[in-house]
């Protein structure tokens, strides 16, 4: 059977903490997520996106313009920061560019389940974009963009942008490269003195590397 593909942006969306959310307030919850379901598929409209697929606290829209999907999710979180709904929900938005296959009114394939691991690396409240989305807007709108680099979900790597709706929601990332560097001299040493221990416990002496 024929596989029809095509280049789409991707949209992915879901609330923070859903599950603890419903355990402390079940029936306000599912209120207030109707309301923001609302007011997200205004903003789907508006900006040209089409709803595709939909779980509980998650949402997956197609956009034919990386512009119209960014703008939709600055208008969304800007929406969602203004609305004094209760109980509050705040939101991750997730964007990518790439090649989807059709499934009848679905999509699927490697540019939809990037943009999902984009959304699950966001901070609340924030929008994460891939190198694609970046290329696509750089010079096109007025934002401030932190660069984070090469990102690992799960199995995706890919290269990553902050778009910061507020200037705290830029991240360290100097310290998250230096606890990189301190969990690995500490794995290492681990190792050596691992290495030590063991040749004591069956040769009774130190290994020759290690200096007494």
């Amino acid at each position: 059977e024929k596989i029809d593909r095509k280049i789409s942006v991707i949209f992915a969306t879901d609330v923070v903490d859903y599950s603890l959310h419903m355990e402390k307030d079940e029936s306000g919850t599912v209120t207030s997520l109707r309301t923001y379901e609302k007011i997200l598929k205004q903003a789907f409209k508006k900006h040209g996106g089409r709803l595709f697929n939909t779980g509980g606290d998650s949402f997956m829209a197609e956009f034919s313009s990386a512009v119209k999907a960014v703008e939709c999710a600055i208008d969304f979180q800007n929406i969602v920061k203004e609305k004094n709904i209760k109980p509050a929900l705040s939101f991750r938005i997730g964007i990518n560019a790439g090649d989807v296959i059709l499934q009848k009114k679905n999509l699927l394939g490697d540019g939809v389940n990037v943009a999902a691991r984009l959304e699950q690396l966001s901070q609340p409240d924030g929008i994460t974009i891939s190198k694609s989305i970046f290329d696509y807007i750089e010079g096109k709108l007025d934002l401030k963009i932190q660069d984070l680099g090469i990102q690992q979900v799960k199995k995706n790597r890919f290269h990553a942008f902050d778009i910061l709706l507020d200037p705290a929601q830029k991240r360290d990332l100097k310290k998250k490269k230096y606890n990189l560097k301190i969990a690995f001299i500490v794995g290492l040493s681990l190792l050596l003195f691992g290495g030590a221990y063991y040749n004591i416990i069956n040769n009774g002496k130190l290994p020759d590397t290690v200096i007494a």
